[in-house]
This record gives C-alpha cells, sequence and structure tokens, in this order.
C-alpha cells in the first residue's frame, strides 16, 4: 500500500487520519488517493501533474506501491498518455496480479481513446480478456460487466458480427443489483469515445 504521505498533492494541506479515511482533503476537497479515473474528472493537466509529482517519488522508495502504480496510470490514461499508462498498469498487475483495478483500466487504456467499432478483432479479445479476467477478481462490480457490454455491442453488435457468450443484454442483467459507480462508468465510456447514447441509457436503466 501507499507510503507515508502527509500533504495533500493538489494544495499542500497536512491532512489528518480523518481525511485519510474519506480520501478527501478537507481544505480543497480533491482526493488524497487516485483509485479511479472519476477521481480526476474535473482536473486540468497541470493538476494531474501534481499526482504524477507526488507518486513518482513514492515509486522512488518502493517500486511496487500499489496505490501510487494505480495512481500513475489512471493519471496518463486521463492525459491520453496511452504507452505510459500501459506500463504503469502492467506493473500494477504484475506486481499485484489479484488487483481488479489493473485489469479493468489497463481493458480501457489498450483501446487508446478510440471506439471499439474500429479497432482489430485481436485488440478487441485482449480487452474482453482484462475484462473478464476483472470480472473474476472483483466478481460485485458491475462497472467490469458494464463496460464489456458497451465494448461488445460497439464493437461486434455495430459491425454485424456475432457475439460472442455473455451478449451485451446478459452482461448487463449480470450487472443488476451489483456496486454501480454511475460516474465512473461515465468515465469509462467516455475513455472509449462512446457517446452519451441509448446503450449508455439502457446500462444505467438496467440499475433503476
Amino acid at each position: 500500500m501507499m507510503g507515508t504521505v502527509e500533504t495533500c498533492p493538489q494544495c499542500g494541506w497536512t491532512f489528518d487520519t480523518e481525511a485519510l479515511q474519506a480520501n478527501t482533503c478537507k481544505k480543497c476537497r480533491s482526493a488524497i488517493l487516485i483509485t479511479s479515473v472519476a477521481h480526476l474528472e474535473k482536473f486540468d493537466r497541470p493538476a494531474i501533474q501534481k499526482y504524477i509529482v507526488r507518486n513518482s517519488e513514492i515509486l522512488k522508495g518502493d517500486t511496487k506501491d500499489q496505490d501510487a502504480l494505480l495512481c500513475m496510470g489512471l493519471c496518463y490514461l486521463r492525459l491520453g498518455l496511452y504507452e505510459t499508462a500501459d506500463k504503469y498498469l502492467g506493473s500494477l498487475i504484475d506486481a499485484h496480479p489479484e488487483v481488479a483495478s489493473g485489469y479493468y483500466y489497463k481493458a480501457i487504456g489498450c483501446m487508446k481513446g478510440r471506439r471499439p467499432r474500429v479497432l482489430t478483432l485481436n485488440t478487441v479479445r485482449t480487452a474482453e480478456q482484462l475484462l473478464l479476467t476483472a470480472m473474476t477478481l472483483e466478481p460485485d462490480n458491475g462497472r467490469h460487466d458494464a463496460v464489456l457490454a458497451a465494448m461488445r455491442h460497439d464493437y461486434y453488435v455495430v459491425n454485424g458480427l456475432r457475439v460472442p457468450d455473455p451478449s451485451p443484454a446478459e452482461l448487463l442483467e449480470g450487472a443488476r443489483g451489483k456496486h454501480f459507480d454511475r460516474n465512473e462508468i461515465a468515465q469509462g465510456l467516455a475513455l472509449m469515445s462512446i457517446p452519451e447514447s441509448s446503450l449508455a441509457a439502457a446500462i444505467f436503466a438496467k440499475q433503476n
């Protein structure tokens, strides 16, 4: 886990245990640890760079720090630097193969900001396998089901290809009742260049 961090990466406020447990700086209200792309939604490049600087220092002391590797992968993914993001997410998987987030975000990153419908079959299959692994490791998190459903719909259904099992509809049905962070999933769809569409509406309707 992350080494000792005493100040907020954004504003420099020295935080207490309560703030760390809430993962929110009491002064600027930004996340202390970045564990989701949703935490970076409102940050511009200079603000994201502050997290990169802080976590680069942490990795100098511990190259396998789980939180720092995930943060670095997410920051570079958010910046559209996919090769660098893939390097950190790959290191996260190598050091912590039990952590589902590494596979989930590596799957999104391997699409390099392009819609699934324009990718090669090999790339889609690689992303599918990563997402299926994430589902196995974290079966109660509906984000894996939702993003895999969106990807399979955009690649197989839109291109008129045979859809592998489970189908998008089956995946969305399977996500019912699981942990479902709408903002997290919306950010995942955005990183895949999938617009707010009827599919996105269907994903969120399944949880109503």
